[in-house]
């Protein structure tokens, strides 16, 4: 029976996901639809619960699943009626066909990365969540939701005065509870369509840039990052904070009309996951009002579609972070008291900019931490601005990308010193991977690497040159005037007109 439950939410995902980007006019290849279309769905399922519990809706099987059946239908309607109007031949025939050229080097990294996966899925499905962080707050109020079916049970009752994870988004509460009632008792089997969605997506981008060699040995020193792969199977919010984040910029960063609302969209969705993505999606306006000024865009048009860019941001954080805390909960938390008091001392922010330098990005602790991924990026970096002197485009987009995020994460960690450098900060450095995964993958040295290996590859042996160069000529015999037959090279027979 669970594995029915689980089958048919995942057709669920399927089918939100992929009208959602039928609404963006999204037209991708069949491995990224596919992707983007479960982790979408699985998004939009994370909100449901929290939105019946917004409109005091009881937190029961028949609500939760109804209500997934109904957002299936709602973002489905554009997709039949485009069927309706075209036809279903016309629209089989434009829904991406998958092709994938499989190469025989690519089959090792295939098995290593597939044990990894295994493994991960395994320990999702095999063991209950046992970090403090879920146990004192998502995973505690999911399991009372069962049975009690409201989101603010009695564990709003027990003395909380040690934590903070009671008032975190309920992103992880609304997908425990979801796989909860689906019959999984640990609940956390949805984190497993998370991690082989987006590894299947970076391997795909990564090998439209690189080699398949190269995007092979890249996305496996990616999935081996110590840190963040024990949270493919532990529930916490930053390791899909993370994910989503990294999709907003990947679409932001084609600088097209269409994908940069969506890119709104996933920018949304992580504020909703992680409140604190939206100082993070703030930093990115000055390059996004570069861009548009470059464009000679409208300065009227401009404020719009940035304010649209920004609206799902702005709901992520208002909904769980203002409206939920203040208004429902019988506990309130007061994030304004959280802030630092003494802004004019600059030194702990200086301070921390160097820990995170120190502590979490280099020496040994971050080796056990990320592995060699940051030493071999800063190599590369170097390199190419020594010997190249210069960045493309797409290099400089992420390099951006990862000073925002340096930027960023010191800075709200010197207002807000909750965050703590171990915990929060370490885990809020899961977001960095990516931008330095896709500066790799346009690091301008790796990609004439990548190059001339392709070049090798479809060159000639030496051997097949020679045999080419010593073959015989074909001739055929040619009668002559004489009567005598003489040789003449072989002409290839004229093509009619």
């Amino acid at each position: 029976m669970p594995l029915i439950a689980f089958l048919l939410l995942f057709v669920c995902y399927l089918v939100t996901g992929y009208g959602i980007l039928f609404l963006f006019r999204l037209q991708l290849k069949a491995a990224y639809t596919v992707t983007l279309s479960l982790l979408l769905g699985l998004a939009v399922a994370s909100f449901l619960p929290f939105l019946l519990q917004l409109l005091f809706i009881g937190i029961t099987p028949f609500s939760v699943f109804g209500s997934l059946a109904l957002a299936a239908i709602a973002f489905s309607l554009p997709v039949f009626r485009h069927i309706r109007k075209q036809g279903l031949d016309a629209f089989r025939q434009s829904l991406p066909r998958p092709s994938f050229d499989l190469r025989p080097y690519e089959m090792p990294f295939f098995i290593i990365i597939g044990f990894f996966i295994f493994v991960s899925i395994w320990r999702g499905y095999y063991l209950p969540p046992t970090s403090r962080d879920a146990l004192s707050g998502p995973e505690a109020i999911a399991q009372l939701a069962v049975s009690e079916h409201t989101l603010i049970n009695s564990f709003f009752n027990i003395d909380l005065w040690t934590t903070n994870n009671q008032f975190k988004s309920p992103f992880l509460i609304s997908l425990q509870l979801i796989y909860k009632l689906a019959g999984f008792p640990f609940g956390q089997v949805w984190l497993s369509i998370v991690f082989v969605s987006i590894t299947v997506f970076l391997y795909h981008a990564l090998r439209e840039r690189l080699h398949p060699l190269l995007a092979g040995i890249l996305l496996l020193l990616f999935v081996m990052t110590p840190e963040m792969y024990a949270y493919t199977f532990m529930i916490l919010y930053d390791y899909s904070n993370m994910i989503f984040f990294f999709l907003s910029l990947y679409f932001l960063f084609t600088w097209k009309k269409h994908e940069f609302y969506f890119a709104g969209l996933l920018m949304g969705i992580a504020t909703y996951i992680r409140s604190e993505t939206l100082a993070l999606a703030l930093l990115f306006l000055p390059l996004v009002v570069l861009v548009q000024r470059r464009n000679k865009m409208p300065a009227k048009q401009m404020l719009i579609s940035n304010g649209l860019f920004l609206l799902p941001s702005l709901l992520g954080y208002y909904l769980p972070s203002q409206l939920y805390i203040k208004y429902y909960l019988p506990v309130h938390y007061d994030i304004g008291g959280l802030v630092n008091n003494d802004l004019t001392a600059l030194h702990p922010l200086f301070q921390r900019y160097g820990d995170i330098f120190t502590h979490l990005l280099t020496g040994e602790f971050a080796i056990h931490l990320w592995g060699y991924i940051f030493y071999l990026a800063a190599i590369l970096f170097l390199a190419e601005a020594i010997v190249l002197r210069r960045f493309n485009r797409e290099a400089r987009n992420w390099l951006y990308a990862i000073a925002v995020l340096y930027i960023g994460l010191g800075a709200l960690g010197w207002l807000l010193p909750v965050m703590d450098l171990n915990d929060t900060t370490k885990r809020a450095l899961f977001k960095m991977l990516p931008p330095v995964l896709f500066y790799l993958a346009n690091n301008e040295l790796l990609i004439r690497f990548s190059q001339a290996i392709s070049r090798w590859e479809v060159a000639p042996t030496p051997a097949a040159a020679r045999a080419v160069k010593s073959a015989p000529v074909p001739t055929r015999s040619v009668l002559t005037k004489t009567g005598k037959t003489t040789a003449s090279p072989a002409t290839p027979p004229r093509k009619k007109k």
